[in-house]
């Protein structure tokens, strides 16, 4: 390779790894990319990835939603390969923009993109290397460079490095704690759940991570049959299976909701109004921003703001009055009742305003996290956040259906543990007390989702030590919107390292977990270098 070629490491080759390669490979000059990926497949990512998940775990995006790598994911499935097409049931002419799959497809369709940018790359004089297998243990920051440890197949080695990109993704065995006998800490993969005895499983979480444990297990000891509006579940043996998904609030994310692709723009609560607040200061940033907020909800959908009954609009106040209008609809019965009006309003194309104005708004807050003072930011998390997350987070409604089908077959119930609810180990079992029925089991499974998560969680100690500081993703608006996601080292260190770990990121980025989310940072880091 010629001289000029810079030595550029990912470390971690989920989605994030794929947009910053076609970012990168877009620049002038050249490059040697070498993308480390802990797991079997390069591309993928755990949420996607085939060693992680069943077919049967569907993503909560839609093709048209997805931001495309080379083509998109709809035209790469219509001229794509037609054992793929057999393999999920798929039809050529019937594939849509607006469809969702199963997560297995998605990482099959970055797998493949990944590989035909490095052909490309080639191609045009760069070079890229996929390194499947291989954990990096440590990251050296150096005057010159960094340093990588790395291991793979027992044999540790350390490579050179002009730049890195971290792009970890979700943890699955975050600092290996001592195994407990049927205590899983996370669902993934998915394919390693087990039932004891009992036949019964208490799940921790009652959204996404959560409902794949649920269908995982369901399909693991028996099978959904139907499709449409007709899905029953058939158990394997006469021994039913006991399912209790257990969250605080004890509610189900809501089924898919209509709403126009593209996104139409808001023009109250807009990204250029945020910025103009966002420079007079960073005292009461949150609550000025509150207040447009509400203008937009109240020009947008008056009725909504009237049922939240509310006067004053704190985060607090918003996501109290939220959640209440939420619980209110506890149980399966809403559950069915809101699929059903779901279908009706895909149906017709009738848009919720108060669902879509709250999807576009979880964008725009985001343009201000990063700048929110510590009391501001600890109120946005708390309270702002897991609204956003609710309201966002809708899922196919195949997903509900199968919920549904398997709390008619007597399988599944979710309840909430509120305040007094408890859960507690003890003789090889999980008791559930203090919100209904006491109940135990034999399985736990922490199906809660990535949690925000420290440098020092990673286990880059030299890497950890070189920081500046701890809260390296605030933002002061003195540097430039290309340099967000460059880590402070301390001088004369390299500073060519750009973090987009999404454990690292969402305490600053508290929505880095999308696609979409993904792709834009990964532009902005790329662009940086």
């Amino acid at each position: 390779m010629p001289k000029a070629s810079r030595r550029i490491a990912i470390v971690g080759g989920g989605p994030s790894a794929v947009y910053i390669v076609r970012n990168l490979l877009q620049k002038a000059g050249r490059f040697h990319i070498t993308v480390f990926e802990a797991g079997q497949a390069v591309g993928s990512g755990i949420p996607y990835a085939e060693d992680q998940n069943g077919p049967q775990m569907m993503a909560n995006i839609t093709s048209v939603e997805i931001p495309p790598v080379l083509v998109s994911l709809a035209d790469w499935l219509r001229a794509g390969d037609g054992d793929v097409l057999r393999r999920f049931g798929l039809k050529r002419d019937d594939i849509g923009e607006r469809d969702f799959y199963p997560r297995i497809l998605i990482g099959a369709y970055y797998v493949d993109q990944l590989n035909r940018l490095k052909q490309a790359g080639e191609v045009a004089g760069h070079r890229v290397i996929l390194e499947a297998g291989v954990s990096v243990h440590d990251i050296e920051p150096r005057p010159d460079g960094f340093a990588l440890t790395v291991q793979q197949n027992g044999r540790t080695a350390r490579q050179a490095f002009d730049a890195v990109f971290m792009a970890t993704g979700h943890l699955t065995e975050m600092k290996k704690p001592k195994r407990v006998s049927g205590l899983y800490r996370s669902p993934y993969p998915t394919q390693a759940l087990e039932l004891g005895p009992d036949r019964a499983a208490l799940v921790l979480g009652s959204s996404l991570s959560a409902i794949d444990a649920v269908i995982a297990l369901a399909t693991r000891y028996g099978s959904f049959r139907g499709d449409g509006d007709v899905v029953d579940y058939v158990a394997r043996s006469d021994r039913p299976l006991r399912l209790v998904m257990a969250s605080r609030k004890g509610i189900l994310p809501e089924a898919d909701f209509y709403y126009p692709i593209p996104e139409e723009p808001l023009f109250i609560f807009s990204p250029a109004r945020l910025a103009a607040m966002t420079a007079e200061g960073r005292s009461g940033l949150l609550s000025r921003a509150m207040a447009l907020f509400r203008q937009q909800l109240v020009a947008d959908d008056p009725e909504f703001v009237e049922r939240l009954g509310i006067t004053r609009f704190t985060p607090e106040n918003f996501a109290r009055a939220y959640f209440n209008l939420r619980q209110a609809r506890h149980g399966f019965s809403p559950v069915s009742a809101n699929l059903a009006e779901a279908k009706a309003n895909h149906g017709r194309k009738h848009v919720v305003m108060w669902r879509y104005t709250l999807m576009r708004a979880h964008e725009a807050f985001s343009g201000i996290v990063p700048f929110l003072d510590r009391d501001d930011l600890k109120r946005f998390r708390a309270h702002m956040a897991p609204v956003f997350s609710d309201a966002y987070g809708c899922v196919p409604h195949i997903s509900i259906e199968r919920l549904l089908a398997l709390h008619r077959a007597g399988c599944l119930e979710i309840v909430a543990l509120g305040d007094g609810g408890s859960i507690r180990y003890g003789k090889g079992r999980f008791a559930l007390a203090g919100c209904g029925r006491d109940q135990d089991f034999g399985v736990l499974i922490d199906a809660r989702g990535q949690q925000a998560e420290t440098m020092a969680s990673l286990g880059f100690a030299k890497l950890d030590q070189a920081l500046e500081r701890t809260d390296f993703f605030r933002r002061s608006g003195a540097g430039g919107e290309e340099d967000q996601f460059r880590l402070p080292l301390d001088p004369p260190l390299s500073r060519d390292i750009f973090c987009l770990s999404i454990p690292l990121m969402m305490h600053r980025y508290p929505f880095a977990q999308g696609l979409v989310a993904c792709a834009e940072a990964a532009e902005v880091a790329a662009g940086a270098l």
